[in-house]
């Protein structure tokens, strides 16, 4: 092989470690999916013996989604840090809780509300109270949606690349 040869192959080599990089950052980021799957799916019971308790579910942005029953005093953010709290792409200013409310003796209403944590002093005590069958969801910011394109366009681009640089290798 001689220099020209290798400085023919010196694109091709250097996007194949810039991928080996981009997927290494990737897989220790520790971030997990939006929603849990079915297999994923945990029940955690929270409470004292004899206690009143409720079930509330969590997902999202969490480090422990899943099924909560925990003691009917628990609020929002005694459940956060009951699931492990937020993960590095959280976005705690649009924290969505989704509520089953009986309006007449059969007709039930949901009520969705977002409560934002990143100004505590701003919310409510009773935003942040919670209700048997309540769903709380953790979105996730924008980056985290950039990252997630990303990490599917990247290895499709990575392929046109190396097919494009076989391609005019073949033909030289």
């Amino acid at each position: 092989m001689t220099r020209t040869d290798l400085f023919r192959f010196l694109p091709l080599s250097i996007l194949l470690m810039s991928f080996s990089v981009a997927h290494a950052q990737v897989t220790q980021s520790g971030l997990a999916p939006t929603l849990p799957s079915a297999s994923a799916a945990s029940y955690y019971y929270i409470a004292k013996p004899g206690e009143l308790t409720m079930q509330v579910n969590v997902w999202g942005q969490v480090r422990n989604s899943g099924r909560y029953e925990v003691s009917s005093s628990t609020d929002l953010i005694q459940l956060l840090s009951l699931s492990g709290g937020p993960l590095q792409g959280a976005d705690l200013s649009d924290i969505r809780i989704i509520r089953f409310v009986k309006k007449d003796d059969s007709v039930q209403v949901k009520v969705e509300f977002s409560v934002d944590l990143e100004n505590l002093e701003s919310v409510s005590q009773d935003d942040l109270r919670l209700y048997p069958g309540d769903t709380v969801y953790v979105t996730h910011t924008m980056w985290v949606t950039v990252r997630q394109v990303l990490d599917i366009v990247t290895p499709f681009a990575v392929l046109v690349s190396i097919y494009t640089q076989i391609l005019w290798w073949l033909s030289r």
